[in-house]
């Protein structure tokens, strides 16, 4: 039996609690689909949306250094793919790098461009400089072992990045 714990539920509500907290937004948690039915499983935990943005947001805690592509089905890398192409949509997956204290979102065409380059994997030490690949740190005050986040405060960037391409942004940029 692994010593490690599973924290991705937690981490799962301290995300929606997060976006709960912020005035003019509505947060729709999608619950895991057990049924095994064709068709019916998620393509991400969470619907945000505050004026200008509707995101789709996957969840992923994990341990160590790198999330292996693996842990993010091929249905949910499809189903935000194409949400991604809407106008006014921004998709991707939230990574909790739990041994790194780093909470970092990263948009599914950027991870898209990291796997075409032949990334298996994203890595906490290495992130935004591996295959031009940037993300955005989530601000937060870290707690006993999971962070009170300022989604407030990454939804603020992310509509001041409206008029810049969110790839293009390395996390010295960010909350200044």
């Amino acid at each position: 039996m692994s010593s490690k714990v599973n924290r991705g539920k937690d981490f799962e509500n301290k995300i929606r609690e997060a976006f709960e907290r912020v005035p003019e937004c509505s947060v729709d948690r999608l619950h895991d689909q057990m049924s095994g039915y064709a068709g019916s499983s998620n393509i991400c935990d969470f619907i945000v949306y505050r004026k200008p943005y509707q995101l789709y947001l996957e969840c992923k805690a994990c341990y160590g250094n790198t999330l292996n592509f693996h842990n993010i089905t091929d249905n949910q890398w499809k189903g935000l793919l194409k949400k991604s192409e809407i106008d006014g949509v921004i998709a991707g997956v939230v990574i909790w790098f739990i041994e790194h204290d780093t909470t970092v979102f990263i948009p599914i065409q950027s991870l898209e461009s990291h796997r075409q380059a032949g990334a298996k994997s994203v890595s906490a030490k290495t992130g935004y400089s591996d295959y031009g690949m940037n993300w955005i740190l989530l601000p937060g005050e870290k707690k006993r072992v999971f962070f009170e986040y300022e989604a407030g405060l990454f939804l603020d960037y992310l509509k001041w990045l409206e008029d810049f391409d969110m790839c293009e942004l390395g996390e010295e940029d960010q909350y200044e």
